[in-house]
């Protein structure tokens, strides 16, 4: 080819970059968005979470997570500083879910009616399958890494706070002496999660039904004995 259309065909292509350059968004300069500080902070919460329950919490590494995330450790520890911290905002995130979906609790017209409202969601949320997931996660891998361990029982304290609110309301409701709430509301959660930790160590499919059925005869037991709370 003669030497000045080589040129000419040099000059288009530089000429067709620097346009394609001009359309692309600059990157915004200064603090990021909050939206995008949220944003990344969910997939990073998601990824761990997947990362954990795919390959386990003792076998996932930081370097790992970063990667699936396709960001720097640098940018992950900005927000998490460890795996625990990532752990333990999986966890809080569950709380509030079950938060959300259960709303004011004290609405109900009878302590029975509040308590199998707050069990309900509480189960169905434990039996879903990302949460199921995450507490298989903790029963085979707490005895090994002690922050698993903590997160759950911050989780279950999150619920007898819960619970113990209701039968305080519903005593002073009532006008029925209740001389240890925190008590009755550990014991309940205990029985309703007893059932739930069976059905994880069996390692099968609870239907509606079943789970339903269990918390009627947990609420029947226990506000019969109300008495003695």
């Amino acid at each position: 080819n003669p030497p000045h259309n080589n040129l000419a065909r040099r000059t288009d292509m530089r000429t067709t970059v620097r346009s394609r350059l001009r359309l692309q968004p600059r990157r915004p300069r200064g603090r990021p968005k909050a939206e995008d500080v949220e944003a990344l902070e969910e997939r990073l919460v998601s990824v761990a979470r997947q990362a954990f329950v795919l390959h386990g919490y003792g076998a996932t590494s930081i370097n790992a997570i970063a990667k699936s995330a396709r960001v720097s450790k640098n940018t992950l520890y900005a927000r998490f500083p460890s795996k625990a911290a990532l752990f333990q905002t999986i966890i809080a995130r569950q709380i509030a879910n079950v938060h959300h979906e259960i709303g004011p609790t004290t609405d109900a017209r009878t302590l029975a009616q509040a308590l199998r409202a707050y069990a309900d969601v509480a189960l169905r949320t434990s039996l879903h399958k990302e949460e199921l997931e995450v507490n298989r996660l903790i029963m085979a891998e707490a005895y090994q890494f002690p922050e698993l361990g903590e997160s759950a029982q911050g989780r279950f304290q999150v619920g007898i706070q819960s619970v113990t609110r209701i039968i305080e309301v519903y005593a002073e409701r009532d006008g029925v002496r209740c001389r240890n709430p925190k008590a009755a509301a550990e014991m309940f959660l205990y029985s309703v999660y007893g059932w739930y930790t069976f059905a994880i160590a069996t390692n099968r499919k609870v239907a509606d039904k079943e789970y339903s059925s269990w918390i009627d005869n947990v609420i029947k037991l226990f506000v019969a004995s109300r008495a003695e709370w």
